[in-house]
């Protein structure tokens, strides 16, 4: 029997649209290194990011969408997300705690890395990240666990006067950016020399309306100082 040629073609371009439909997790080509920052680099890489998957210690029921995650110069940047997620970033030293997990994409556990950190100036979340590319996911891993590592010993390192652990315990306090010549009863070129330090050791960032604790600072202030002192 003849066959009917606009019923092929039909047949073609749904053969054509099945095979063009994907999941954006998997689409796009294999993560490629940036000409322009550290040979860990990895740019655009498609991914499952669960955000926030905690916030504080109460776990979300956010979904795991996809998007494009890009690791260059100590941060993350994670953009171009299904649904609500605005673009976001983590900076490695915002990093308060990190572990291997799962997240279920798609109705399937995945591998992710979990990374619990601070939302400047002072939300304390959990984001879940997995990587399609099993490489490229390795390499995140890696080099976040590896400057996480360095960032407990230098932590573990540091020596602070009891002027600027105070100060720390007092931004930990705040919740929020603060001006310190507000709370501190000292002069312009004190309050500097106290900061500066605390500033150098990314222990502190300045925001719009003064300084926060960054999620080193965090850590600092979480290991030496008891819940008394708090």
């Amino acid at each position: 029997m003849p066959t009917d040629p606009a019923a092929d073609n039909d047949n073609v371009d749904a053969a054509e649209a099945d095979d063009a439909v994907r999941d954006r997790l998997i689409e796009g080509s294999t993560p490629t290194d940036s000409d322009d920052s550290t040979p860990d680099a990895i740019r655009d890489a498609p991914a499952g990011v669960t955000h926030p998957a905690h916030k504080g210690g109460r776990v979300t029921d956010t979904p795991a969408v996809a998007a494009r995650l890009t690791m260059t110069d100590e941060t993350l940047l994670v953009r171009e997300a299904d649904g609500d997620l605005a673009d976001f970033e983590i900076r490695f030293a915002d990093i308060t705690y990190l572990r291997d997990g799962q997240q279920e994409i798609n109705g399937e556990a995945v591998e992710s890395l979990v990374v619990r950190h601070i939302d400047p100036p002072a939300n304390a979340v959990t984001t879940k990240l997995s990587l399609w590319d099993a490489d490229a996911h390795d390499r995140l891993t890696t080099v976040v666990t590896d400057y996480y590592r360095q960032h407990r010993e230098a932590v573990a390192e540091l020596e602070l006067s009891t002027q600027q652990l105070e100060i720390l315990v007092t931004a930990y306090s705040a919740g929020r950016e603060f001006d310190p010549a507000t709370v501190l009863p000292k002069t312009a070129d004190d309050i500097a020399e106290l900061f500066e330090p605390l500033r150098r050791a990314d222990l502190l960032r300045t925001g719009d309306t003064g300084v926060f604790l960054t999620g080193r600072g965090h850590m600092v202030v979480n290991e030496r100082v008891d819940d008394k002192t708090m």
